[in-house]
């Protein structure tokens, strides 16, 4: 009988070590290989046959946007695999009345996403891509996530002063955080050592100047670097804090 205790608290040892932590699955990225070659060769036919007329033969964009390179990257850097799945399954096929959303199936739209980021050059792996398995997965660049691309649409906070002429501009202004769909910003995010130039500004910010801001935005330039293309600009607090 003890033998066989110690059988049983052997095996749930090995199976914890077997098993990667939380945050060890969280930190995985789409450098680890999530998707198979089949799979991916698998998609590539469901996409052909749903995806193509909209994003284009070679995800090069058409009626609607690319799905690979610079545009890729814009839209879906710093977010997660899981994001991307759940935003194909939800939005495919494009129909005008909307009737076609969400109609293929699982496997067909874990497939054509194993396209797509075979197309964008992401590794192959072992393991099939499914809802489950790319949770947390992040999407970054080969060495790390870096700056968000041109075009992102960005939230910051910083300080609002004058620039010169009648230009604006953002001190202490925070590292650019990915606008996410359906989640709030964070207004009350730590500042930074950043300025940006804000553009193309149709809110009166006289009245704002020394305020702490939260600006949405898109970005012009990698990571803002030639200013901000301000969609929405706010009063967070009186004093630059």
């Amino acid at each position: 009988m003890a033998a066989c205790a110690g059988l049983l608290v052997q095996a749930v040892i090995l199976s914890a070590q077997a098993t990667p932590p939380p945050t060890e699955r969280a930190s995985r990225t789409v450098w680890d290989g999530i998707y198979t070659e089949a799979q991916a060769q698998r998609g590539r036919g469901f996409y052909a046959e749903h995806c193509a007329s909209c994003h284009g033969a070679n995800l090069e964009g058409a009626e609607h946007r690319a799905l690979k390179g610079d545009r890729f990257w814009a839209t879906w850097q710093d977010t997660t695999v899981d994001r991307l799945l759940t935003h194909v399954s939800t939005n495919m096929p494009h129909s005008e009345d909307g009737s076609l959303k969400g109609t293929l199936g699982a496997r067909v739209y874990a497939d054509i996403v194993a396209h797509i980021l075979n197309t964008n050059q992401f590794p192959a792996g072992t393991s099939e891509l499914n809802d489950s398995s790319v949770a947390g997965v992040r999407i970054i660049r080969k060495d790390g996530s870096g700056e968000l691309p041109a075009g992102s649409l960005a939230h910051v906070v910083g300080c609002l002063e004058k620039g010169t002429g009648r230009n604006w501009k953002l001190v202490k202004g925070s590292r650019p955080a990915r606008v996410v769909e359906g989640q709030s910003p964070d207004r009350n995010a730590p500042l930074g050592d950043r300025e940006y130039a804000l553009m193309f500004v149709l809110t009166p910010l006289e009245k704002f100047v020394g305020h702490r801001m939260s600006v949405r935005a898109s970005l012009m330039g990698e990571g803002g670097a030639q200013g901000l293309n301000v969609t929405t600009i706010e009063s967070v607090n009186a004093t630059c804090q």
